[in-house]
Formats: C-alpha cells, structure tokens, sequence
C-alpha cells in the first residue's frame, strides 16, 4: 500500500505528515507489517527513511481518534442530545456506486421506526477536485435518503449535489436541530 499527500508531489507539509503518522496506530494492530516513511526532518529538503516493522520496540501509541474531525465530533455528541429517538452510527456499511464504494460520515437510525434510515455525509474543506468526485459518486450511488452538511465556503451550486439529497449548508458548526428537521419536517414545524 502506497500513501501520499495530495501536494506531496510539490511540497513536503507538516499537516499532512501529521496525517500520514496517524495511520502507524493502525499498523501497530496488525500481526505482520512493515512501514517505509520518507520524512523531512525540520525544514530542508533532505529526506530520511523511517523503517519500522512489526517486532519492532515501539511503545504504545495513542488511542484512534473516533472522528476525522473536531466537526463530526461534535455534530455527533449535539445530534445525540437534540434527537435521543435516533441512533447516530459513524461509519456505516459503505454503499456501492460505479464500482467503487461511498463511505458515508454517519446513518441516522429511528430507533422506533428502523425504516426511518438517513446517510448523513459532511462535505468541509477539500480541494475542488475532490468535491467533484465525491458529489459525482453519492449521485451514481442513488441514495433515497441523504442529508448533505456542506460548509458554505464549498460554494456547491444546487445543480451539482444528487437529485435526493437534502442540504444543511453550515458555517463553523452544524445545527443538530436543522439536520432534525430534515429527517422530521412535520415534527419541526
């Protein structure tokens, strides 16, 4: 497996060093591993080679963080309190579309009513690229039910996102009770 940074190509970051180390944990759960890291150690431009296999004496590393972000981390402990009728399950099954697999953010689960089922799917900061891409793949993937959250500096036209899917556009934070209305429109109003 082979895994880079999108700009890695043209220049070496500490963010996206920081994202690449946090796969080692993972590593570290496997029987059998090596690692082979390319690493700029400060500010130049020489590289060093960082090898680790499993065996290795590498002390414990720090617990998985359950979220890829403080956003989803705290949309998940809002969406709790606002809605106790609603399971909120983070990475669910993913969803085939094209021939590739969607992996959505969360699905939102009456616990009354189980066929009351929502993918939730939190688009923030990435390259337009990316978007693209990702709004291409959850409109083939035909979701009757999706809540998009989109940050509002994505600029995404209504024309781009799948036909079915409902929007909270969101600045900084998303508002449990708007997702909640989205889910319940006649509960809300």
């Amino acid at each position: 497996l082979d895994i880079s940074g999108p700009f890695s190509l043209f220049r070496h970051t500490v963010v996206y060093g920081w994202a690449l180390a946090a796969l080692v944990p993972r590593a570290l759960w496997c029987n059998h591993f090596e690692l082979t890291a390319q690493c700029a150690l400060g500010r130049g431009s020489h590289l060093a080679t960082l090898e680790v296999r499993s065996g290795d004496p590498i002390g414990p590393g720090r617990e998985l963080r359950r979220h890829d972000s403080r956003l989803e981390e705290r949309f998940e402990k809002a969406f709790r309190r606002a809605a106790p009728d609603w399971d909120v399950i983070r990475e669910p099954n993913p969803v085939e579309a094209d021939g590739v697999l969607v992996f959505p953010d969360f699905e939102l689960l009456h616990r009354r009513d189980p066929e009351r089922r929502w993918y939730l799917e939190i688009v923030g900061f990435w390259t337009r690229e990316y978007l693209d891409e990702k709004l291409r793949r959850l409109r083939a993937a035909g979701i009757d039910r999706l809540v998009l959250c989109i940050d509002e500096k994505r600029c995404c036209k209504d024309e781009e996102l799948p036909p079915n899917a409902r929007v909270v556009r969101y600045k900084k934070r998303i508002d449990p009770r708007t997702v909640l209305a989205m889910l319940e429109p006649s509960v809300m109003t």
